[in-house]
């Protein structure tokens, strides 16, 4: 079984850039917080779960690791462009693959530093997150 991005965290206890193995892009990810499921708020569950399903592939600096984020978007393809085609703006939405791909790694980096409302965290938790395949 894969090391996930979450678990490297708990373990090193610090925060990362993360890069991805096909684009040149970074996603900020900071060590997880210690709290049961029912006292989270729906950002911080959405944060540990992205961080539970996004594989780890190496440390590559004092403070920055390469992560899949590739292969995570890609083999939940049909989940991303279902909540894409839903929560994003009319038109804004790539047809091209490797375009949607792209751009689902710059939202997920600003879902991660909190750029949604909480409202939208629990849309994807309820109805999307379920879907989403394991590392």
């Amino acid at each position: 079984m894969a090391m996930t991005l979450y678990d490297f965290l708990k373990l090193v206890k610090a925060d990362f850039d993360t890069y991805d193995t096909v684009f040149d892009i970074e996603v900020t990810a900071c060590e997880p917080y210690e709290s049961s499921m029912e006292n989270m708020e729906w950002y911080d569950k959405f944060y540990d779960f992205i961080l539970k399903h996004v594989e780890f592939v190496e440390k590559t600096g004092e403070c920055s690791c390469v992560v899949n984020w590739y292969k995570f978007i890609k083999d939940n393809m049909e989940t991303f462009r279902e909540c894409a085609n839903d929560m994003w703006k009319k038109g804004t939405v790539p047809d091209d693959e490797e375009d949607f791909i792209y751009e689902w790694i710059k939202e997920i980096n600003g879902w991660l530093t909190g750029y949604v409302s909480e409202t939208e965290y629990k849309i994807f938790m309820e109805k999307y997150a379920p879907r989403l395949k394991e590392v």
